[in-house]
């Protein structure tokens, strides 16, 4: 029996979606008022690299890459493990949701993860709890002082798991909301537990955090296919299927066509999209390494051109500074401090006439501005030797 045709989805203008898309990820319109506000509109951001986190904030807000730091500092921000297993910069009065939409992953249950750690199933539970209890008095301990206490409870080989720098064990308790970074003055890692550490917290229901989480990944992100969510929330299979299904089914989602590919978004910002002015040789912005837009955008194929992939998916994961122009990519550059200057070095994917060009050295102005330092804008080839890498979670 032939399969049924798929039933016809709303055609919407690929320009249409790039602008408003710029919106929605604050690179266009009306900056954030505070890095917090960053951090709660794009639900995260990525922060392997503190220093990338910083600077993707300030392209979004009034101020410097430093008002992170503050951010940190004063507790308005929190860095934990989250989408994909990977350290974002929360919102501490966001944190809550992600937690509770993160204790329903326990990928570690599987026998591949067992192998891994070495333990049973019963083994990482005590372990699990044992980070939480321990993190309990609200007093931040450095990795080895917290592998020292968990030595004390369950011997050398459970602390080894706690000391390994990639954190592959304590990422299953962050996902229980047990431990996440605290800020420190001399930049040194220490943990605590999220709850004694803000200001303010909330357990929520998780399924209702999941459903909340996918809408605002779609208001931020989207369109994205149903595969694309799945990739940015970090599971696999069939994944978060039935909560699209059910916000579809309530008519929360609806189905898009752009350049011929489909994907969900919110029914709600359908008009929005509809109406906003495409970009049109003005929308010229330098987005920094592992800029979420770039990590979590939907209808990838449309954001990145394919030719170029390999040059901004590179190995080992790692995501380039990208050169954005009305809403895709079309360069990479990278950077390097000079003395008292930043040496910015651009690499188009075509031939930009000299307006162009000027509009991209601008860009890269701001780079610099943000981060305090006078710029020196020059063009020639970067990453030329690249390979496609896709970020992971253990094992």
């Amino acid at each position: 029996m032939a399969n049924a045709a798929k039933p016809p989805a709303t055609m919407l203008p690929a320009a249409n979606v790039a602008a408003w898309r710029l919106v929605r990820q604050r690179l266009a319109g009306n900056p954030a008022r505070d890095p917090e506000t960053v951090a709660r509109d794009l639900v995260g951001v990525q922060a392997q690299v503190l220093s990338s986190a910083a600077l993707s904030i300030a392209l979004r807000s009034k101020g410097s890459t430093e008002q992170t730091t503050r951010a940190l500092a004063e507790r308005r921000l929190i860095r934990s493990w989250g989408m994909r297993g990977t350290l974002h910069l929360f919102d501490g009065d966001d944190f809550p949701t992600i937690v509770a939409a993160l204790k329903v992953k326990e990928p570690w249950r599987r026998p591949a993860w067992l192998r891994y750690f070495g333990m049973t199933e019963r083994q990482m539970e005590a372990g699990i709890e044992a980070v939480g209890e321990i993190l309990d008095d609200g007093v931040p301990r450095t990795r080895a002082q917290l592998a020292g206490d968990m030595d004390a409870r369950f011997g050398r080989a459970v602390g080894e798991l706690v000391r390994g720098s990639w954190g592959s064990f304590l990422k299953q308790a962050a996902n229980k909301g047990y431990a996440s970074q605290a800020w420190t003055d001399d930049s040194s890692i220490a943990f605590v537990r999220p709850d004694r550490w803000l200001s303010r917290w909330r357990s929520e229901d998780p399924d209702e955090a999941n459903r909340a989480l996918v809408l605002r990944y779609l208001g931020a992100y989207g369109p994205a296919s149903a595969a694309e969510v799945n990739r940015w929330w970090g599971v696999t299979g069939g994944g978060l299927k039935p909560v699209l299904k059910d916000l579809t089914d309530q008519g929360d989602l609806t189905e898009v066509e752009v350049d011929g590919e489909r994907g969900l978004l919110r029914a709600g910002d359908l008009a929005e999209i509809e109406a906003v002015k495409p970009l049109r040789n003005g929308g010229v912005r330098l987005l920094g390494p592992f800029d979420p837009l770039i990590v979590g955008a939907g209808l990838r194929g449309q954001l990145i051109p394919a030719a170029h992939l390999s040059r901004v998916s590179r190995t080992a994961g790692w995501i380039s500074p990208v050169v954005l122009i009305d809403g895709q990519v079309a360069g990479v550059w990278t950077s390097a401090r000079d003395g008292k200057r930043l040496r910015i070095t651009i690499d188009p994917f075509g031939a930009p006439g000299a307006r162009l060009r000027s509009a991209i050295a601008a860009a890269a102005g701001q780079v610099a501005k943000v981060q305090g330092i006078d710029p020196v804008v020059e063009f020639g080839p970067v990453f030329a030797n690249a390979s496609i890498g896709e970020e992971g979670d253990e094992p």
